[in-house]
């Protein structure tokens, strides 16, 4: 948290000292030049301004350069949560392969596949809803990256026999069938939620899901119940009806304080 608010102050300095020192400046100079009619030279211009504002000669000129520097670091502000959002959406290879090395957490989970069963040599359907708990785990917690193509010691095992399953035999027809068995299970909002990237690693293709956190919770329905699943630790638990309300009041309560 301290690195992340002194990252966010970096970019604020930096802006503000942009603004104040460059970018104003410039855009007083052109003003000043074009409505002089080209009567003296930008350069002497750009000086006249910079001469004016650095230092300030009065308490207006002064006002004027603290809003300068207030518009840059607000800019700054903007420009950091935009940056920072980005980055979130996806992987780089290289720091995917960084996440496999340091193996699962509370934020990162592996899975071998999508539907294809290592163990039985075949398509099971059913590893689908192993999936979906780890996605509902992870939505109802603080949000996650779950990567598909991988073992749970780290053994790049690829996505070819999950694209060979599919109607269409490639990365479309993979995220296609992901992204209608996470719309159909929670619902088409959270699929807002949900950013996928594919990856070319050992010439094999894997699959990182970055989650979101949802606003509310999401349950899976099986056997005719729907249950709350949340990631802690390294696992995925399901909670019972009043380990679900509690936590439920807990993170409501943190939510409102």
């Amino acid at each position: 948290m301290k690195k992340e608010i002194n990252k966010l102050l970096i970019w604020q300095v930096a802006s503000g000292g942009i603004f104040l020192l460059i970018v104003s400046p410039l855009i007083l100079s052109v003003y000043q030049y074009e409505f002089s009619d080209h009567q003296i030279s930008f350069q002497q211009s750009l000086f006249d301004v910079y001469n004016l504002l650095l230092p300030p000669k009065d308490i207006n000129i002064f006002l004027l350069n603290v809003t300068i520097s207030v518009i840059g670091v607000l800019a700054g502000t903007i420009l950091y949560q935009y940056r920072k959002t980005k980055m979130v959406k996806e992987l780089t290879t290289s720091q995917l392969l960084n996440l496999i090395e340091k193996g699962e957490n509370e934020k990162v989970e592996f899975k071998s596949s999508l539907r294809y069963d290592y163990r039985q040599v075949k398509i099971n359907k059913n590893l689908e809803d192993v999936i979906v708990k780890s996605i509902a785990g992870f939505l109802n917690n603080k949000g996650g990256i779950l990567i598909i193509g991988v073992n749970d010691y780290g053994e790049i095992l690829g996505l070819a026999n999950d694209y060979w399953s599919l109607k269409i035999k490639a990365k479309d027809g993979f995220e296609q069938r992901l992204m209608l068995i996470i719309s159909n299970t929670f619902g088409k909002d959270i699929c807002s939620k949900i950013h996928l990237t594919f990856h070319r690693i050992e010439d094999k293709e894997i699959c990182s899901i970055l989650i979101d956190r949802s606003k509310r919770p999401v349950y899976v329905k099986e056997n005719n119940q729907t249950t709350f699943f949340l990631r802690t630790g390294n696992v995925t638990n399901p909670l019972s009806t009043s380990e679900t309300v509690e936590y439920l009041e807990s993170k409501k309560h943190l939510m409102g304080s």
